[in-house]
């Protein structure tokens, strides 16, 4: 522990030093790195979320309120997990005035810290390791990936604590320690307190009950009953995602779960339209591109689609690309027994299809398939994607005992988005057998899914939903479904796509069923990595905005 806090000290200082450079240092250097900051922020389109909550009552708009200040307290653990020196380089910066050192500012909020993912992960202000650690802040800085497996092994009685999903591992000594999230974060209490306070004007008595149980889970990192609980939430505009959820974070392992907060409304009109989906969740499931042995009786009974409207975006899913949908909970447990609930973020996906993908669209996709590029194809694709979330198996096949995530440890965030995205493709050729929709329609979503690709790539090669589309990509092109035309723009050919895209989904599902590590790190080395035409369109598109800064 000591030498934890010493490290951390240690990097906060020189960060301070970095921020408040003296006057006789060059001034040139520190001019062509804010131009570049400059630059970088001309990727991220400025956009204010607006959610309309004129109609809810008194009692849900102060609920409203108070998940709001509890997930400005989530979002501050974010900026803790997410980097040692991120919020002392935050801080340092807010004293000065110079535009220069707000554009770094600015550019340092849009990434929770002084790591850039969409260029490697590297640094761009401050002193310290010149790319990301992997293990973000939720292990010792100087520990290796080599030292907690080895120690894991020698001491198995401390390895669910060392390896669970709510504990940050800290230096004891000679040992590694495995501290709460409750204990490591002391603010969390504050987090559980609103919750409980927001339950007190809660109306509806699904989301009352939630609350509560959410606060409880908060305060002991038991997260089960109250993620039972959020699947029975009945009859209510408001819903909420608060607390440790996600993985990617901890790029060391994927076993470290980062704090996030989404405060949504429901758009209850636009979320009946997704009925179609939810009554075809099984007959996916039992059609999908493997082994039949893999297939399960059900992706669950109680799956629920929604479309909300973002009022509170904080922490993980506000980190540098912005989450436009999720399908939670993560835990396989709640699946096998609830399915999972999938909410689409309504002001989001159609901040990012007007900004970002139509814009990728006219560039680069032949003439004929440009007027095909879809707001709702956009839409129906993401809806399909966080519904894929669910099929597949949670466990390996014949071990019910180790979750696929497990299984394939810092693969498994890139695997799983993989499967997500392919098989929302895949699936749209079951609504087409089944007539839900028709050719054009079909049309209508690969000529929106490509240049989605390139939206996606452009978040990072390294960050999961990038590399996720990369192979999807470099896949696709090395089989000939994806091609150039004559004048150089991107099409595809109808005789193969779909073939190819199942071709796809069967391998990612199998590597999934059997937690085949080595799979999986051989897919990623075969068409994980950017290849130079990719390269050369990504230069193209530097006038299109890669994402969305939250402002």
């Amino acid at each position: 522990m000591k030498n934890f806090k010493l490290i951390t000290i240690f990097l906060i200082l020189f960060t301070l030093i970095a921020c408040n450079k003296k006057e006789s240092e060059p001034k040139n250097n520190m001019n062509k790195e804010k131009s570049i900051i400059a630059k970088r922020l001309e990727s991220f389109a400025p956009v204010k979320f607006t959610t309309d909550i004129s109609f809810l009552t008194k009692n849900q708009k102060k609920v409203i309120e108070l998940l709001t200040e509890a997930g400005k307290i989530a979002d501050e653990i974010y900026w803790k997990q997410n980097t040692a020196d991120g919020i002392a380089i935050r801080d340092s910066l807010a004293k000065l005035n110079s535009p220069e050192d707000q554009e770094l500012l600015r550019y340092l909020k849009i990434w929770y810290g002084p790591y850039d993912a969409m260029y490697g992960e590297t640094r761009f202000v401050g002193n310290g390791p010149k790319i990301r650690p992997k293990q973000g802040s939720f292990y010792p800085q100087d520990m290796t990936r080599e030292e907690f497996e080895t120690y894991v092994k020698q001491h198995p009685d401390e390895k669910a604590d060392l390896e669970s999903q709510y504990t940050v591992v800290v230096r004891d000594g000679e040992k590694l320690k495995a501290i709460p999230y409750h204990e490591a974060y002391p603010e969390i209490l504050k987090i559980a307190d609103l919750l409980e306070e927001a339950a007190k004007f809660a109306d509806n008595a699904t989301l009352k009950t939630y609350l509560e149980l959410r606060a409880k889970a908060l305060r002991t990192d038991k997260y089960f009953e109250s993620d039972m609980a959020w699947m029975d939430i009945k009859n209510n505009d408001i819903d909420v995602v608060i607390g440790p959820i996600e993985n990617y974070t901890d790029a060391m392992f994927n076993y470290k779960t980062a704090y996030e907060a989404v405060v949504m409304v429901k758009d209850k009109e636009a979320s009946k339209q997704l009925d179609i989906f939810k009554k075809n969740i099984d007959y996916f499931e039992h059609h999908l591109p493997y082994n039949k042995k893999y297939i399960r009786k059900t992706a669950g009974s109680g799956n629920i689609l929604q479309v909300a409207n973002v009022y509170y975006f904080g922490g993980d899913c506000n980190g540098g690309t912005k989450t436009i949908a999720a399908s939670l909970p993560n835990d396989p447990r709640v699946h096998a027994k609830k399915g999972g609930k999938k909410s689409m973020y309504k002001n989001i996906m159609e901040a990012k299809f007007d900004k970002i993908v139509l814009p990728i669209a006219k560039q680069i996709m032949a003439d004929d398939l440009i007027p095909y590029c879809s707001k709702n194809s956009f839409t129906s694709f993401v809806t399909l994607h966080e519904v894929s979330h669910t099929l597949g198996r949670g466990y390996v096949f014949g071990k019910d005992n180790l979750s696929i995530r497990k299984a394939l440890q810092e693969r498994f965030s890139a695997i799983e988005e993989l499967k997500a995205d392919i098989l929302s493709m895949y699936n749209h050729k079951h609504l087409l057998d089944l007539k839900l929709i028709d050719q054009d329609e079909m049309k209508r979503t690969i000529a929106t899914f490509i240049p989605g690709l390139y939206r996606s790539i452009r978040f990072g090669a390294e960050e999961a939903h990038g590399k996720a589309n990369v192979i999807q990509l470099n896949f696709l092109m090395d089989k000939g479904a994806i091609k150039f035309d004559d004048k150089g723009k991107l099409t595809y050919d109808p005789a193969i796509f779909m073939d190819k895209v199942a071709e796809l989904a069967g391998l990612v599902l199998t590597i999934e069923a059997e937690g085949n590590y080595d799979a999986a790190g051989k897919l990623l080395d075969d068409y994980g990595h950017v290849s130079e035409s990719t390269k050369k369109i990504i230069e193209e598109l530097a006038n299109v905005p890669r994402d969305l800064d939250n402002q």
